[in-house]
């Protein structure tokens, strides 16, 4: 494999290894169906079609590196072998929410308020239907470009939480990076916001995994004292 092409692939494998998330809740606790179409309107018109292109060059680049029936350490999708990318697809696709800092220590709004987008959206990369890396893209110069590729474990928590949960795509994704936390963002039956934490969030904060997504997953309150905490001491370690 090229430099540039372990590069690539590496990128997000370092940043989202994380393991899978098991959901088993089968709640219709609100109007998934409405919020879902909200959701997916929301994707950029050429960012799929731009993902599907980026993915197919990878894996016919990675194809050409790597000989049959032999996978590289750490390789960024989570297969038995090289050709089972023929059967890859992309899932579904999500934009990266995050809080500045400084604006999540300063509080006095609810947790959800705080959250933008980041405009770096990843997509579940399906093979035979399983989820076996995640796809990253950025908008560069006005054109959408695969920042890289992995983290088949996060993946796989995303995905399973979503499809074993009313909603599905009805959710927001949020990465706070100097807690070392991910959560899904989702609203209950009254329209609060739920914070479903991914195993990330659940060792960085010690926080519980979510039988019910929608119902019994941290609200805002619950949910901000840890991140400040760990923001924090996050900010402190770099000021010594």
């Amino acid at each position: 494999m090229t430099p540039r092409l372990k590069t690539l692939v590496a990128a997000l494998a370092m940043i989202m290894a994380v393991p899978a998330l098991a959901q088993n809740n089968q709640s219709r606790s609100f109007d998934a169906i409405t919020v879902a179409k909200a959701v997916a309107a929301k994707e950029p018109i050429g960012l799929r079609t731009s993902a599907e292109a980026g993915l197919r060059t990878l894996i016919n680049d990675l194809s050409k590196d790597i000989p049959a029936g032999t996978l590289p350490d750490n390789f960024p999708f989570e297969i038995n072998d090289i050709s089972e990318l023929r059967n890859a697809k992309l899932g579904m696709g999500f934009e990266v929410h995050t809080a500045h800092p400084q604006t999540l220590l300063a509080g006095g709004r609810p947790f959800e308020q705080m959250l933008m987008g980041t405009g770096i959206w990843n997509f579940v990369v399906l093979v035979d239907g399983h989820p076996a890396a995640l796809l990253e893209m950025e908008k560069v110069n006005g054109k959408w470009q695969v920042n890289g590729a992995g983290g088949s474990k996060l993946a796989q928590d995303v995905h399973q939480t979503t499809q074993q949960n009313a909603g599905r795509n009805a959710f927001r994704f949020v990465r706070i990076y100097q807690a070392t936390a991910d959560f899904l963002e989702v609203k209950d039956m009254e329209g609060k916001s739920r914070f479903a934490p991914l195993l990330a969030a659940r060792q960085s904060l010690r926080m519980p995994a979510n039988s019910a997504l929608e119902q019994a997953a941290p609200v805002s309150a619950d949910v901000l004292p840890a991140l400040q905490g760990a923001v924090r001491e996050h900010l402190a370690r770099f000021k010594q």
